[in-house]
């Protein structure tokens, strides 16, 4: 309600309203706001079964090679930093900087704060809004009208008034929507952990592949070498007589074969390197002397305590987002039926109106003849629309069916990238022992043939075959640690470990968007 209505209702009144009154009214409001109903259901978080254990928990340590992780049930919390259970400092420094550096992160974080903002939209309405205006106006009427009601025709008209309105939330709609606005808020917060802990994951992963890839092109390197020997000594035979250039010529396949694979190798390097510095938020080349050179494959040693069912539904992001989705759909029922009951508006509005401004502030009591004030109560009430609030309500209900079942799926797939995740890391596990019993034995069964082959008491086919087999034994390893390594990684993340290390930044946080080459945040 404006000052130019609030005038005329109050000239129409032919009265005043009593401050006594005033707060009177204020207080049954009050009494309707506080003890009023909250119509739509009221939320019950979801109580989904699950199992005791995880059943694909199978692991026995004694049987696992030395240096490889056994898996173990515990009550205790899956270790937050998980990646500094792997014993490479340059691994722990690269993710625990991408998590805060990842633009992703930021995206995250920004919508984080945008629906914190959303829930305090919702807060604010449930306080009354009050505002205040002045103007200094110059009117000119038309002369029938000014005629007929007595006015002058042109004239000064000078304001300062206040208005203030307040929408009783007897029926708890507004209550639901702020609830609705928290719960979204909560379900944002989730969704930004999830993110942090996939550009943990991913950065784990590529450097893990970085340093498999590097470990294999070191062994195409060797096995190149090892290859070149061969075809020297061949060469000298065929030269002395004792060779035939057919072997020759096959010794010189092996060589140009393996050198082959090395380029394919020396670009996989430079593309891992090219996705940690952008994961790092960095340009793609920023970390190619760092990471340039070759380092071991770190190795997942000891216990992982991978918890208990219970907990996986604490932990995954992903599973606390949709339950807070299915809170905020619930109580959105709420808002919607809140809109068939009526609204009720306690409004109040005054000041000081006069055509003389020097008569604007005559007086400093009500009885001033520049004085205005209107207040009291209000009810609106939509008596037909056609069926667009039931509708509404019908809308809400479809979306809790919907966020119910999301909530049910999430649960569900979490249980099977979990146990999923078990049964990769207990069979690599057991690959690992075997794959390094045949490397130990390619590697010395070509060094024999080798060795009996530069004596003349072995055929040069059986030394180019066991060269190849130690090769791909050597090859087959290298892959064989990675991998176990990043199931481990791949357990971690099914178990919603490593998110709290990155809280949101302050709102007034800038993000840099200069950063140079060779920059590390």
């Amino acid at each position: 309600m404006n000052t130019w209505q609030a005038n005329r209702f109050a000239r129409l009144a032919g009265g005043r309203v009593s401050a006594g009154r005033l707060a009177r009214l204020a207080a049954v409001a009050s009494t309707l706001a506080v003890g009023g109903c909250m119509v739509g259901p009221s939320y019950k978080p979801p109580t989904p079964t699950m199992p005791a254990a995880y059943r694909e928990l199978k692991s026995d340590p004694t049987t696992a090679p030395t240096t490889a992780p056994s898996l173990i049930a515990s009550s205790n919390a899956t270790e937050i930093r998980w990646w500094r259970g792997l014993g490479d400092r340059k691994l722990t420094d690269l993710v625990e900087k991408s998590v805060k550096a990842n633009y992703s992160v930021a995206v995250a974080e920004a919508r984080l704060r945008e629906a914190r903002a959303a829930r305090q939209v919702a807060q604010s309405l449930l306080y009354p809004t009050v505002g205040v205006g002045a103007s200094a106006l110059r009117y000119r009427l038309s002369e029938s009208a000014a005629s007929f009601q007595g006015l002058n025709l042109e004239d000064n008209l000078f304001t300062l008034g206040f208005d203030a309105a307040w929408v009783v939330d007897v029926f708890g709609g507004t209550r639901r929507g702020v609830e609705a606005a928290k719960a979204n808020e909560q379900a944002t917060d989730a969704q930004r952990r999830g993110v942090v802990l996939m550009i943990a994951a991913e950065t784990a992963r590529a450097y893990l592949e970085l340093r498999g890839t590097q470990r294999e092109l070191q062994i195409e390197q060797e096995t190149l070498q090892e290859q070149r020997q061969t075809l020297v000594v061949t060469e000298d035979k065929n030269r002395n007589g004792l060779a035939p250039y057919l072997e020759v010529l096959r010794a010189r396949t092996e060589v140009e074969s393996t050198a082959a694979q090395i380029p394919p190798l020396q670009a996989a390097s430079r593309h891992y390197i090219h996705v940690l510095s952008t994961l790092l938020g960095l340009e793609p080349t920023a970390l190619s002397a760092d990471l340039e050179e070759p380092a071991s494959i770190p190795a997942a040693s000891g216990q992982l305590a991978v918890g208990i069912p219970s907990d996986l539904l604490r932990r995954r992001p992903d599973v606390q987002g949709a339950e807070r989705q299915l809170a905020s759909a619930t109580a959105q029922i709420g808002v919607a039926t809140a809109q068939l009951f009526p609204q009720v508006v306690l409004g109040v509005s005054g000041g000081l109106q006069s055509r003389d401004f020097d008569n604007l502030f005559n007086g400093n009591s009500t009885n001033s003849p520049s004085t205005y004030y209107l207040a009291g109560p209000a009810i609106n009430w939509t008596v037909f629309d056609a069926g667009r609030r039931k509708a509404g309500v019908k809308f809400a209900e479809a979306q809790v069916d919907a966020a119910k079942a999301t909530y049910q799926d999430t649960v569900l797939r979490a249980f099977r990238e979990v146990e999923s995740s078990l049964v990769a890391v207990d069979r690599a596990q057991e690959q690992l022992g075997d794959l390094r019993r045949l490397s130990a034995s390619a590697r010395e069964s070509a060094s024999i043939a080798r060795r009996d082959y530069q004596r003349g008491i072995l055929d040069q086919l059986t030394v180019l075959d066991a060269q190849r087999q130690a090769n791909r034994a050597d090859m087959l390893l290298a892959q064989g640690e990675v991998q176990l390594v990043v199931n481990v990684v791949t357990l971690y993340k099914a178990l919603g470990g490593g998110w709290e290390v990155a809280e949101p930044p302050p709102a007034t946080q800038p993000i840099a968007m200069n950063r140079k080459q060779g920059d590390v945040p």
